[in-house]
């Protein structure tokens, strides 16, 4: 009887135990196991970038001719400028790089700037004689810079990289064009004059300051937006050339101008720049630092 017991017992436990095997193999699977999540990346590498802006002029010019105009005549002489401006330009540029970390790049960049102009009115007067002049000076303005620059990226946000710099350099500037178009008027009546200028160039200490932001557009792709405040130095032109009124030399004289007179400014071209611009990055499998391991957990 003991025996027959005993065996119930032990054939009950067995069916159980089928039971809940049966019963585990209904239920869903486990999740899959996901990859540790990854830090983000810390790039360094070298890098080709090109840029496409306007600059908006803002800067004091300041106009003057060299030598001083009003050597030899009379002491109650003066000349004054008015409105003098340089047109907005439109500028690119090239460049070469290097990343050293996630936070701190340089490179080195060459620019053409041109499409501006300038202009301004002179007028010299001479109160005592009853004479005035007035020329209307118009050129074209273009320049070459080269600058050394270094940048300060503040972090990423969901593919947002904003950032400051600053640069120096030097820039070329080349006055082309210039034309003077004036009278004169005195008691013996009112008469026209004016010439041109010989094209000239002027190369200045170049200085920047930038802002913006970096867009990740792929792993090895940035589209830069951003604002330099650009102060690139000062102009000039040649010799020039003025109306003589008799058609010898072809009509214009350095010596009727009296003497080998310069068109310069006295101050410094300064720059409001807005630039867009590509950065392309050589490596193609930036280093992660992976972050620390999370333990698998299964849910039934």
């Amino acid at each position: 009887m003991g025996s027959l017991r005993a065996l119930f017992l032990v054939s009950g436990a067995v069916i159980a135990m089928t039971g809940l095997a049966q019963a585990a193999d209904l239920l869903p699977p486990p999740p899959p196991m996901e990859p540790a999540p990854m830090a983000s990346a810390d790039f360094s590498g070298w890098y080709l970038r090109g840029d496409v802006g306007v600059g908006v002029q803002t800067g004091g010019i300041n106009p003057s001719i060299s030598p001083n105009p009003l050597i030899g005549l009379p002491g109650d002489a003066f000349n004054s400028f008015y409105n003098p401006s340089v047109s907005a330009s439109a500028m690119f540029d090239v460049g070469v790089g290097y990343q050293i970390n996630n936070w701190l790049r340089f490179d080195v960049t060459g620019e053409y700037r041109g499409g501006s102009h300038f202009q301004t009115l002179e007028q010299v007067a001479i109160p005592s004689t009853a004479t005035q002049f007035g020329d209307f000076y118009r050129a074209d303005m273009s320049s070459f810079i080269g600058l050394f620059n270094g940048y300060v990226d503040l972090g990423c946000w969901y593919g947002i990289t904003p950032f400051i710099g600053a640069g120096v350099g030097v820039a070329n500037n080349h006055l082309s064009g210039m034309t003077d178009t004036g009278f004169a008027s005195s008691i013996a009546g009112d008469f026209p004059t004016g010439g041109y200028f010989s094209d000239g160039s002027k190369t200045s200490f170049a200085w920047a300051l930038m802002t913006g932001l970096d867009f990740n557009v792929t792993q090895n792709l940035k589209l830069e937006l951003g604002y330099r405040f650009l102060d690139y130095g000062k102009f000039g032109s040649g010799a020039s050339h003025c109306f003589n009124g008799t058609g010898a030399g072809g009509g214009f004289s350095v010596g009727n101008c009296g003497g080998s007179n310069n068109f310069i400014s006295t101050g410094n071209l300064i720059s409001q720049d807005f630039r867009l611009g590509l950065r392309w990055a050589f490596n193609d499998t930036p280093s992660y630092a992976p972050a620390p391991e999370m333990p698998l957990v299964r849910k039934y």
